[in-house]
């Protein structure tokens, strides 16, 4: 049966065009076993097959999920990462269970804070790949607490995180592989990630049932390991409570750096540029303070990295640490600092590492190995702290500022005549984004920022985007004073015209992916132009850009790309046209929709 369905958000905050879809034709099942709260869907769907008496592929097709098959194997797309519209709603036609607790069951749950699966579009399975690559999970194998499934057969899902190391209930150090068959746990093959099987002979219950190496076929060339005889490693007290933290987090709790407040998402950021770091870094006396096997697997990691020849994943500074040993380790070492009272004691905890990192950039030639790994804007401020770069142009900044000025009154781009008539002179050769971006910052060291990276974090802006300015375009100023008096002269100016709350606008318009066709049909329509999705996003980046005054690459109709594949450049092309043909009557029609929309958000 084929259904047609409206453009609806999917995954991430992404937006599926209008398309026919298949609904698959599923039964409902007489008995299904309800969801352990925080267990994996492969963990369930496994139980499902017990109940059945089928074997799990089989159990798979029945449940209605989207899947690839082979000849003994079944591959459901996005296996426990995700649930396409297909899978989700064959999982609610076959078990009447409610979409929350289908979707509690996948990695996805983690994406606002452990993960960020930006970049995963869920009508191209193969866009599964760079992100798994990427992130700190495990999306073909499971670590394991041999304890834990001794007493039942669930497996947490949290067990697929890359920053899971320790279970805190037996406080022991989690398995990562068979010590039989030397495959990862629920891997099935040592080569490539085995499907679902369809047919037997099927393992027994609690077994590895990975296939060794070269072992014979059929069932008896499955691993017969027990699982829960595995032996373990016990962790110290303090390591525990170290993994109970962490995995907090992940799970939604409050964050903190080094005594400042911050998002999930940043805090992992933030462990995950330090692990970096750490593996530059430290040195054998910081690794000796930790537990035996977690140093020597710090050190393995370490020798392993620095003879493999450049390129592959496991070869990246921030890729996700191999064993539950090495992920340890790293949390050890980083805890330190994340965990600090305030920021300039982070910084003097950071500072060996910083010391170490410059001596390693210049025999590089001045390459920073960090530089494709975002650092959030605390981490920025302590490296800041640490070895600070004495600026002619910050020098010249002899006041802190607008006593009236605040930074959510600044936008992430200055006002365009404000630009024009005070700024660009100052500034010879930049393009007008990069200046107008330079500027906002420049309002905010006036609004009180003590550095361009903590002016960066007052506004919400890109660090990475907000480093490239200040590091750069700051160089092309002549005369610092002046350059100060233009900036004091377009705060007054922002001062004049009634102060607006940008940060507000940013966030009632966060998900703004593009303009209902009904609100958009009586604009359009007596113009003679027909209201395509194209323009439906185009629609909402105009608005986006008129109200928060920021870059409109930035916006979200624009940051995830387009699930049709269309180009960036396809895309900025589309959008300059519709900017600069866009009829007066139609703008103003936009703007009071974009206004009635922040009103309804509670914003103005």
């Amino acid at each position: 049966m084929h259904v047609r369905q409206q453009a609806t958000a999917g995954a991430h905050g992404r937006v599926v065009p209008p398309a026919l879809v298949a609904v698959p034709r599923v039964r409902r099942l007489p008995v299904v076993p309800r969801p352990v709260a925080g267990e994996a869907f492969a963990s369930w769907l496994d139980r499902v097959a017990g109940k059945l008496d089928v074997p799990p592929g089989q159990a798979a097709l029945a449940l209605g999920l989207e899947c690839r098959t082979g000849s003994s194997s079944t591959h459901p797309v996005f296996f426990g990462v995700t649930l396409t519209p297909n899978s989700l709603a064959g999982l609610r036609q076959a078990t009447g269970l409610p979409a929350r607790d289908l979707l509690q069951m996948q990695l996805a749950r983690y994406g606002k804070t452990a993960l960020d699966l930006t970049g995963l579009d869920l009508a191209r399975e193969g866009s599964l790949t760079a992100v798994a690559a990427r992130e700190w999970m495990m999306t073909t194998w499971s670590r394991a607490c041999p304890s834990c499934l001794e007493k039942s057969p669930v497996w947490p899902l949290w067990w697929r995180l890359g920053v899971a190391a320790v279970c805190p209930v037996h406080r022991c150090l989690l398995i990562d592989v068979c010590p039989r068959c030397r495959v990862r746990l629920r891997r099935g093959s040592e080569r490539a990630a085995r499907g679902l099987l369809t047919r037997p002979p099927l393992p027994e219950a609690g077994e590895c049932a990975n296939r060794p190496p070269d072992g014979p076929k059929g069932r008896a060339g499955l691993c017969r390991q027990l699982l829960a005889a595995i032996p373990t490693k016990a962790v110290p007290e303090d390591l525990v409570d170290l993994q109970h933290r962490v995995l907090a987090i992940a799970h939604g709790s409050p964050a903190h750096i080094a005594g400042e407040l911050v998002c999930g998402a940043d805090w992992f950021a933030a462990l995950r540029y330090l692990t970096a770091m750490a593996r530059l870094a430290a040195t054998g006396e910081e690794v000796k303070i930790l537990p035996g096997f977690a140093a020597e697997a710090f050190d393995r990691e370490r020798q392993r990295r620095a003879t493999r020849p450049r390129g592959g994943g496991g070869s990246q500074l921030g890729a996700m640490p191999a064993t539950a040993a090495q992920t340890l380790a790293v949390l050890a070492l980083v805890d330190r600092l994340l965990n600090g009272p305030s920021v300039d004691e982070g910084a003097h905890r950071l500072a060996p590492w910083v010391r170490r990192l410059t001596t390693h950039r210049r025999s590089l030639r001045g390459t920073d190995p960090l530089r494709h790994l975002p650092c959030p804007a605390v981490i920025d401020l302590m490296k800041a702290a640490v070895a600070p770069r004495p600026s002619r142009i910050a020098g010249a900044l002899t006041t802190t500022g607008n006593s009236v000025l605040r930074s959510q009154h600044i936008p992430h781009l200055a006002d365009l005549d404000d630009y024009r008539e005070l700024i660009a002179a100052h500034l010879p050769g930049t393009a007008e984004v990069s200046g107008r971006r330079l500027a906002a910052l420049a309002l905010a060291r006036l609004s009180g920022a003590s550095s361009w990276a903590a002016a960066a974090a007052a506004i919400g802006m890109d660090p990475q985007k907000a480093a490239r300015a200040s590091n750069t375009l700051v160089q092309r100023i002549a005369d610092p004073d002046a350059f100060w008096r233009a900036a004091r002269t377009a705060a007054e100016r922002i001062q004049g015209r009634g102060f607006v709350d940008y940060a507000e606008r940013r966030d009632a318009l966060a998900d703004l992916r593009e303009i209902p066709r009904i609100d958009l049909t009586p604009i359009f329509h007596p113009l003679g132009r027909d209201v395509t999705w194209q323009r439906q996003r185009h629609a909402a980046a105009w608005v986006w850009e008129h109200f928060t005054s920021g870059d409109v690459r930035e916006a979200p109709a624009y940051a995830l790309g387009w699930e049709d594949g269309t180009s960036s450049a396809s895309i900025r092309e589309g959008w300059r046209r519709f900017e600069t043909r866009l009829p007066a009557p139609a703008a103003d029609a936009l703007s009071a929709w974009g206004t009635a929309r922040l009103a309804w958000r509670g914003s103005t």
